[in-house]
């Protein structure tokens, strides 16, 4: 097993269970190396490895059991995000595919989390709007887009529905990339985002289905007008991909 690379630590130690699954070393129902040796094996923190598996959990891939340890569950949401290789935000029809599936899957997800919620996963949402508005009035984008990515799988987490997580790990990898292209070439984005996800929360903590699926629907909504006007004003990035 090798050691993970300092760098973005936690998504290295996602990536490394993949591979693992991947190469045979891991397979469904296997038990993981407890924390401490796990952690050990891949050069990493606790802190680190908890974080991961964390992410792991929500994404429906391990599962904590009592007096066992943590167990792999399933690899599908792990494999299945490799299946496809979209350039995204210079290529306008992928990225309006990436907007329709996140409006059918979150608009649901986050009804669904505004009723059954726990106390616990509002807390800890709101602790992740929190950060995410330090990252964003510090324009550290990548940051940002990281902590997005864990406030929208904790709604899928507290949707109460195990296939929501599946089905947002589909796509997590593309939100990942074209949240943090769309960021980055977007003016005012950041700012608007963080307004969404204010309103996403507090609906949420609200417990009103209504207002979070409505919050969810403007918040793409606003992704994918700000990127029509991004491709009005510069049509070289579809004719980039019509020439290919």
């Amino acid at each position: 097993m090798a050691s993970i690379n300092k760098k973005k630590l936690a998504d290295r130690v996602i990536d490394e269970i993949k591979r693992m699954i991947t190469a045979g070393e891991l397979g469904e129902g296997d038990k993981l190396p407890n924390q401490n040796e796990f952690a050990e094996q891949l050069g990493v923190s606790r802190t680190v490895l908890r974080e991961a598996l964390h992410t792991l959990a929500i994404l429906g891939v391990v599962e904590q059991r009592p007096k066992i340890g943590t167990v792999i569950i399933t690899s599908a949401p792990l494999i299945y995000t490799e299946h496809i290789n979209a350039p995204l935000i210079d290529d306008p029809n992928a990225t309006v595919e990436l907007i329709e599936a996140r409006r059918v899957v979150e608009v649901g997800a986050v009804e669904l989390a505004a009723a059954n919620a726990s106390a616990k996963q509002i807390k800890e949402l709101g602790r992740l709007l929190q950060e995410m508005e330090k990252f964003q009035k510090k324009g550290d984008i990548n940051s940002y887009g990281k902590k997005n990515m864990l406030f929208h799988l904790l709604i899928a987490e507290a949707s109460g529905n195990r296939f929501m997580g599946h089905l947002l790990a589909t796509i997590r990898g593309f939100m990942e990339r074209w949240t943090a292209e769309s960021l980055n070439i977007l003016p005012g984005l950041s700012q608007r985002s963080v307004k969404s996800h204010r309103e996403i929360y507090q609906a949420i903590a609200d417990h009103d289905p209504a207002a979070a699926s409505e919050a969810m629907r403007r918040h793409i909504e606003d992704f994918r007008i700000s990127l029509e006007d991004y491709y009005r004003h510069h049509p070289e990035a579809v004719q980039k991909v019509q020439a290919r």
